[in-house]
């Protein structure tokens, strides 16, 4: 121990050094994560990133509990990352996804430490990783819950901050306590996450319908666009099945947010189109002339129908929404 503090010197050196050739260690790793869960589409509720404060540091070299903290390479901390996330259930996708990102050191579940030892406290995934685009830095990875990270925050202060408080039976009974209803409260989430999942599940398999599709589109589209005629929703139905969209998990995936917004800027309305027509068009977007020869002959009008649709397949500059994302690539 004595070694260690005589070259506490040598440590800060090497540490500001670290520290001056990574600049913008901690934006870079956070955006990395972040856009990994984000193009994963995972729900979450922060991605934070910290470097380890030099006293930290130090005092951790000097620490006999962590015999392998040796130096700024062996410090497996220097990056801090914590993942936050609203249930528990949530947190074993996480993991597959920051161990597919990363040359993984070694893993902590703390949360089943916790539990093998009968107690109640400190719930976490501690995940130590590599990274390579750091020159090889250690980081500390931790996915937790909202709510065990705010008793894990609440405890540091009292233990580490108040140091009179963190020797209190009293308080020890009270955190026990508060874990436990914490611990409660996490597997209710998870409950209410399970239930929600269920039942999006059966929405989106439940089979459209005339009657039900103007609730619908209404849902999806906003309340910006006019209902149409009743019998219109019968040739809705029948436009979407014709390119075998017949459940409501089905439409959602043809009237994407994006989607919406990008036909709307290609056809740039003069005036609000009604529901059934701006699906028309969505169809005419996404399935191009395919969809000119499968709908054809649906509707009240089919005889100038062939000349509607092929004016604005005119305006969506003969392309689909995929051939236009297909050049913005190649650009």
């Amino acid at each position: 121990m004595k070694r260690r503090k005589d070259r506490s010197t040598d440590h800060l050196a090497s540490y500001e050094q670290w520290i001056h050739q990574h600049p913008h260690a901690v934006r870079e790793l956070q955006s990395e994560i972040t856009d990994a869960l984000d193009d994963a589409g995972l729900a979450y509720d922060q991605v934070s990133v910290r470097v380890k404060a030099r006293s930290s540091f130090l005092a951790k070299l000097a620490n006999p509990d962590y015999p392998h903290y040796e130096d700024i390479n062996t410090a497996h901390d220097i990056l801090g990352v914590r993942v936050t996330t609203y249930n528990s259930s949530a947190i074993p996708q996480l993991v597959d996804v920051i161990t597919g990102m990363f040359p993984v050191q070694r893993m902590e579940d703390k949360t089943a430490q916790t539990a093998q030892s009968g107690g109640f406290g400190y719930a976490s995934q501690h995940i130590i990783v590599r990274s390579e685009k750091l020159g090889g830095a250690l980081v500390e990875i931790q996915l937790r819950t909202v709510l065990q990270h705010a008793w894990a925050e609440f405890e540091h202060d009292v233990r580490y901050k108040n140091g009179g408080a963190g020797a209190n039976p009293e308080v020890d009974r009270a955190f026990t306590l508060a874990a436990g209803l914490i611990e409660l409260a996490d597997q209710q989430f998870d409950k209410i996450a399970a239930i929600t999942a269920e039942e999006s599940e059966r929405a989106a398999e439940t089979e459209i319908t005339a009657a039900g599709l103007p609730g619908e589109l209404s849902r999806l589209l906003g309340p910006g666009y006019p209902t149409s005629n009743v019998d219109y929703y019968t040739w809705a139905v029948d436009m979407l099945a014709a390119h075998g969209i017949t459940t409501h998990g089905e439409l959602c995936q043809l009237l994407a947010p994006e989607a919406i917004a990008e036909l709307n800027a290609v056809m740039a309305y003069p005036y609000r189109p009604g529901q059934v027509r701006f699906l028309d068009d969505m169809l005419l977007f996404t399935y191009g002339r395919d969809h000119i020869r499968r709908t054809v002959r649906i509707g009240d009008n089919t005889a100038t129908r062939p000349g509607r649709l092929g004016n604005r397949w005119q305006k969506l500059g003969q392309r689909t929404r995929s051939e236009r994302t297909a050049e913005r690539s190649a650009d």
